[in-house]
C-alpha cells in the first residue's frame, strides 16, 4: 500500500486529541515521515515541497475533520447547537472515528513493532523471552483486530526487532533486548497507536465483569458497551473516544470467544453469551500489566 501525506498526519493528530501546534505537528510529520520509510513504507509525497507546505494542504484537504485555531491544528467538534451530553459524546466520536480511519492504514506496517514496544514496558525485564511471552500473549488477544497470520508469531516478533535495531531504537545484546537513549521516542510512538485498543478490550472487560450477572443476549451486546462506554467518557473515567466504534467491540467479543473468556450457547433462536468473570478479570489485569503471564518460550529465540 502507497501512503499519502495526510495519514501520517492523521496518525501524529490521533495522538494528540487536544490539538498541536502547526510547527509541532510538522516537525513530527517529518520525523514520521523517516520512521515509516525506515520501516519499508511507499509514500506518495510530493516532490520539492517542504513539509510545511505538504501539512497544511493536507489540513485544508481535509477541513471536514479538521482546522486551525490560531497556530494550532484541531479535530473539529461539529455542530455547536446545544445537545445534550451524550449528543456531545456521539458527535466528537464520529470526528474521532473519521480521523482514526485513516490513521488504520498505517497499521499494518506499525502493529508489530508496536507490539514489541508495549512488551517491553509491561514485561518489566529485558529478557528477550519475557518480552517475547507478552507479545506473544498481544498478538493473541489482538489477532482480531489486525492481519496478523496464524502461526507467525515468532517470525512477526522477529520482524518488529528486526526493525526496532534497525531505525536505531534497541539494541539484542544475547538474551536482552536493549533500548537506546534515543529509542525512547520510537517506543511512545509505537506505544500509543496501539492504547486505543487496548482501553478498548479493556472497556470491554470491565463491562462484562461489572454489568453482566450471568450472560447477555448476543443481539444486546453492542448497544449495551456502547452505553457503558458513555458513561465513562461523561464521567472522565475515560477519555479514548475509539472505545464507541463497533468494529473494535465486535471484534473484542470475537477475540474473548476464541481465548474462551466467553463461550455462546443456543436456545432456541436466542444466542446467549456467557461470561467466565475470573478469566475477564484476569484478562483486563494482563492488558493493563497488573499481572506478569506465563512465559511462552521457544528454542528459536
Amino acid at each position: 500500500m502507497v501512503l499519502r501525506p495526510w495519514v501520517l498526519i492523521a496518525t501524529i493528530l490521533m495522538q494528540n486529541l487536544e490539538g498541536i501546534d502547526f510547527a509541532i505537528l510538522t516537525e513530527k510529520t517529518a520525523w514520521l515521515r523517516g520512521l515509516a520509510q525506515s520501516f519499508g513504507a511507499f509514500l506518495d509525497w510530493p516532490e520539492h515541497e517542504s513539509t510545511g507546505k505538504v501539512v497544511s494542504s493536507s489540513v485544508a484537504l481535509h477541513h471536514d475533520i479538521v482546522g486551525c485555531v490560531g497556530d494550532r491544528v484541531v479535530l473539529l467538534e461539529g455542530s455547536q447547537e446545544a445537545v445534550s451530553p451524550e449528543e456531545a459524546v456521539f458527535t466528537r466520536a464520529v470526528t474521532v472515528l473519521m480521523c482514526a480511519s485513516y490513521r488504520n492504514q498505517v497499521m499494518h506496517m506499525f502493529i508489530r513493532p508496536a507490539l514489541v514496544a508495549v512488551a517491553l514496558h509491561a514485561a518489566g525485564s529485558s529478557r528477550k523471552e519475557d518480552i517475547y511471552s507478552y507479545f506473544h500473549f498481544l498478538w493473541n488477544v489482538f489477532a482480531n483486530e489486525f492481519i496478523l497470520c496464524p502461526g507467525r508469531t515468532v517470525q512477526d516478533f522477529e520482524e518488529a526487532c528486526y526493525l526496532l535495531v534497525k531505525c536505531g531504537t534497541v539494541q539484542i545484546l544475547k538474551q536482552d533486548i536493549v533500548v537506546t537513549e534515543s529509542g525512547h521516542p520510537v517506543l511512545s510512538f509505537l506505544s500509543a497507536i496501539l492504547e486505543p485498543f487496548l482501553h478498548g478490550y479493556q472497556l470491554v472487560c470491565q463491562y462484562l465483569s461489572e454489568e453482566v450477572v450471568e450472560g447477555l443476549n448476543e443481539k444486546q451486546y453492542v448497544p449495551a458497551v456502547r452505553s457503558f462506554a458513555v458513561k465513562r467518557l461523561l464521567t472522565g473515567c475515560l477519555q479514548c473516544y475509539e472505545v464507541l466504534s463497533s468494529d473494535m467491540q465486535k471484534n473484542a467479543l470475537n477475540a474473548l470467544l476464541r481465548l474462551n473468556v466467553l463461550r455462546k450457547s443456543k436456545i432456541a433462536d436466542q444466542v446467549t453469551i456467557k461470561v467466565n468473570k475470573m478469566a475477564v478479570n484476569q484478562l483486563e489485569d494482563t492488558l493493563g500489566g497488573k499481572i506478569p503471564i506465563r512465559k511462552t518460550v521457544l528454542a528459536r529465540l
